[in-house]
């Protein structure tokens, strides 16, 4: 059985993808009201946050995302307020050589700012369409238009800077008890999309999964939407429900596939699967043990531990 949960309480105020910062934009021009998305397109020294860094701006001073944590968003909006007052973006330096010598950026760094008014919903749609789709898109910003582009990487050239959109992470987690409720809710709360997994219904209820899917036994397995942004963990101590999900985990495209235990543990996974006639270049793609922190037991530590081994295993940029 497949559920899927709102999780209101539990739903991260940040999504490191650039979802929130299209679905708010295009909120607000489907309503037809002014928006203006800003970029974050050069960096002399050091930032909080890489280029490519957005936010969006509403008429009335609501906005979504981060382009600087905190140092210069009241300053953005302002800027933004005046730039939709005019009917004409612009780029802006702050700090570092910047005019406004008010505004001095802590690190002591120079940070230029894409200011785009009035994106067309249609292309902001599109953009969202493929974040849900999860297929990675490129847009082209400029002051006054998003265009759809060919780029495979993002970066300023001419006058335009090319953001690439990849899917948002999505990790599919199985198992029981505190480990896959702690997990859900620590990899939901930065901003990550979580599928979890559990042949217990109590366990499932506590998690704070976008989605949710219900084990009945080994012999009757469901079917996973996985692709190359996908990671799965397994958080079982019972071997028999690791060697009846991996075969199938170890055929798809997941970036990344680990299971706990220890060493030994390991091994003895290896050893079955092997018996089951898993190939070993499918074997190396399987990684145990888990986690930076390791040989830890306690469930949050472990929680903390697997989320940063998948983030340091991310090859889609970060």
């Amino acid at each position: 059985m497949i559920t899927v949960k709102s999780a209101a309480d539990s739903s991260s105020t940040f999504h490191p993808f650039g979802g929130d910062v299209l679905a708010f934009a295009l909120k607000e021009r489907a309503a037809g009201r002014a928006a203006v998305i800003v970029t974050l397109i050069a960096i002399e020294g050091s930032s909080p946050r890489a280029t490519g860094a957005q936010m969006a701006i509403a008429e009335d001073g609501r906005f979504a995302g981060s382009i600087s944590s905190g140092c210069l968003e009241r300053a953005i909006i302002d800027m933004a307020g005046d730039m939709l007052a005019k009917g004409e973006g612009g780029v802006i330096r702050y700090g570092r050589d910047s005019p406004f010598r008010d505004l001095v950026l802590p690190c002591g760094s120079g940070v230029d700012l894409l200011f785009t008014v009035n994106p067309a919903a249609d292309i902001l749609r599109a953009a969202a369409d493929a974040q849900r789709q999860r297929r990675p898109a490129a847009f082209e910003f400029t002051t006054n238009a998003m265009l759809k582009a060919d780029s495979v990487a993002s970066g300023m050239r001419g006058d335009a800077f090319t953001r690439v959109y990849t899917p948002p992470l999505k990790i599919i987690a199985a198992g029981m008890g505190a480990e896959l409720t702690l997990l859900s809710r620590l990899a939901r709360a930065a901003g990550h999309n979580v599928c979890a997994v559990s042949p217990e219904a109590a366990t499932l209820e506590q998690t704070a999964a976008h989605e949710t899917i219900r084990l009945q036994s080994v012999s009757s397995l469901p079917e996973f939407d996985i692709d190359p942004w996908t990671a799965i963990v397994l958080l079982f101590h019972d071997r028999e429900w690791d060697v009846s999900l991996l075969p199938s985990a170890l055929a798809s495209p997941a970036f990344y596939i680990g299971a706990v235990g220890s060493r030994k543990t390991h091994a003895a996974r290896l050893d079955s699967l092997r018996m089951m006639g898993v190939a070993d270049d499918d074997l190396q793609r399987l990684k145990g043990p888990i986690g930076l922190i390791p040989a830890t037991r306690d469930p949050s530590t472990l929680a903390v531990s697997i989320l940063a081994d998948v983030l340091s295993a991310w090859p889609h940029g970060r």
